[in-house]
């Protein structure tokens, strides 16, 4: 078995992209002219190029369900030959046309799906995990929170949700469980770019007291520094403040309005960070207080973050500018490959206990637990990629009873790298950028560039565990895929027979064509939709088999009696 998981930030512009790249080659595989050739051609071809997996998990395809419905979906996505397709869309009436899952399996391999598996209606109307049920495993395709625009308290209700519904499967229906998709967590600090890491100013100035109490002075020179200097810094950045500032494209002269943080140094005026688009962003980023969040589930307040807890980079720049200490690279890489590496927060505590508690596994560190710079997402706004400063947030977490039958791959993917050691950054530059063959966004506007064909080939090679490195203009993420070996055919079936009421998974089968009312033969959505079904956490029924007396119908039958319009 072969499974992909990718988030694509929007299925329509990813579509268009692929079939703009590949139609042509799409066509000139095919046996047949291009009039008999389905929407989703060039969508199927691509996936062929890619190892055609058994199961495809997709987040973010930003699919409103009347598209669905109503057969308008972009590309025809909706049937892609080969597959059923699964989708679990947004019906929040504040947010219709975001998030959104969608699996594909292979005919035959899919005996249940479940759009709304939280058990929850406010986290299932989001549309973020649907779930496919494949007879002794079941899969999790999840598209969690981003900690930046939703509340932790809301975070935290998804992924204990999500952790109840797992629970279910294992404990009470028996099942084994493997969960893929974009998490929006960043496990531990390799997982982050070394810049983007985050130390405890406060632990440093508890080593740096400590070890004066005790004699000892075998603290590197950095943490001296911090403890040194961090009473003026506090001090300065209480004066913190945001000031309009007018910014020009030198490309073409547009003009922006945006924010920077300015503080009072020694009477003169210091800009600090970047150009932020309001204020409060630009002020945020040099507070450092603690913060806290309301647990549901526990009924309690609990902390977020505690108080100075800073991010390496911006450290780095209060350091210099305010206390006059420059730390050179190789200092701040030392910080963040030992200080640095340490993560603990309420989401990354979760996965953790997903891991250890649950007796799951990360499927990615355990083959590779010293792999670095081996990130899934990169800011194309700042044409981060093109320097691989990314976070690792796609995962695929297994059962750890499963892991003996994940095949892992004798290298990871690295494009032209020349080196002995695919566990480098080196190695990782090589993987992200295409051996320096993808382009980023023109400071003249425009987008990404778009790939020469060479660069294109680069994402395709054999079935593998590991990352698949998608182009830039295709998502702001790349694909992560799990190879199973060929013992693992004693849990995977590829003659399943759909079950319950997948109706709502399935909200393409609902539209029939005229062509329908003219067939007697049953469509697997007439199996789906008028079997007994399943509710969350609990399956109602697994018989159900639509009755073969159902009668013919006719273009006529569905007008008035005598009506001859």
């Amino acid at each position: 078995m072969f499974l992909i998981s990718w988030n694509v930030a929007g299925l329509s512009t990813t579509l268009g992209r692929i079939d703009s790249d590949f139609k042509g080659e799409s066509i000139a595989s095919s046996s047949l002219p291009p009039s008999k050739l389905s929407r989703s051609h060039s969508f199927s071809y691509f996936l062929k190029r890619h190892g055609d997996p058994d199961i495809l998990c997709i987040q973010e395809h930003k699919i409103p369900l009347k598209q669905l419905s109503s057969r308008s979906e972009p590309f025809g996505c909706a049937d892609v030959d080969g597959y059923e397709s699964f989708w679990s869309c947004c019906t929040d009436t504040q947010k219709r046309g975001f998030n959104g899952a969608v699996t594909y399996a292979k005919k035959g391999t899919v005996q249940f799906a479940e759009s709304r598996p939280l058990g929850c209606e406010e986290l299932d109307d989001q549309g973020r995990v649907v779930m496919t049920d494949h007879g002794a495993f079941v899969v999790f395709n999840v598209y969690a929170p981003a900690s930046g625009g939703n509340s932790l308290t809301y975070k935290m209700k998804f992924l204990n949700a999500l952790r109840r519904a797992m629970r279910y499967q294992r404990e009470e229906c028996k099942k084994k469980v493997i969960v893929v998709g974009d998490l929006n967590i960043s496990y531990s600090g390799m997982d982050v770019y070394y810049r983007y890491r985050s130390i405890r100013v406060n632990d440093v100035l508890q080593q740096v007291e400590d070890a004066k109490n005790d004699g000892c002075n075998l603290l590197p020179d950095w943490k001296h520094q911090v403890a040194k200097h961090w009473s003026k810094i506090e001090t300065v950045l209480s004066t913190l403040e945001a000031k309009q500032v007018e910014t020009k494209n030198i490309t073409n002269g547009n003009t922006f309005q945006k924010f920077r943080a300015v503080v009072n140094l020694n009477d003169r005026k210091v800009f600090l960070g970047g150009y932020e688009q309001t204020e409060l962003d630009c002020i945020a980023n040099f507070q450092f207080p603690e913060s806290r969040y309301y647990d549901e589930d526990l009924g309690e307040e609990r902390i977020a973050k505690v108080s100075n807890h800073v991010y390496i980079e911006t450290l780095a720049e209060l350091m210099s500018k305010i206390a006059s200490v420059t730390w050179d690279e190789p200092t701040i890489k030392t910080i963040a490959n030992t200080d640095g590496l340490f993560k603990s927060s309420p989401i990354v505590d979760w996965l953790n206990d997903i891991l250890k508690e649950d007796k799951m596994c990360d499927v990615f560190r355990y083959f590779w637990p010293n792999a670095q710079g081996r990130f899934t997402c990169w800011n194309q706004q700042t044409n981060r990629r093109y320097e691989n400063a990314g976070t690792r947030i796609d995962y695929t977490i297994v059962d750890q009873s499963l892991m003996e039958f994940v095949e892992k791959s004798e290298c990871l993917r690295s494009c032209e790298y020349n080196g002995e050691d695919f566990c480098s950054d080196e190695a990782s530059l090589h993987a992200a950028t295409a051996s320096n063959q993808f382009q980023g966004a023109s400071y003249g506007g425009g987008g990404i560039a778009n790939a020469t064909m060479r660069a294109l080939e680069t994402q395709f090679g054999e079935r593998h565990t590991g990352m698949i490195y998608t182009p830039p203009n295709y998502s702001d993420h790349i694909a992560v895929s799990l190879k199973m070996n060929n013992h693992f055919e004693r849990y995977f079936s590829t003659s399943l027979v759909l079950k319950g009421n997948t109706k709502k998974s399935q909200p393409h089968k609902t539209q029939k064509s005229i062509s329908s009312f003219f067939s007697s033969g049953k469509s697997s959505s007439d199996l789906s939709s008028n079997s007994s079904g399943y509710s969350s956490f609990k399956r109602k029924s697994d018989t159900g088999i639509v009755s073969s007396k159902k009668k013919k119908g006719t273009l006529l039958a569905h007008f008035p009696q005598g009506s001859t319009k």
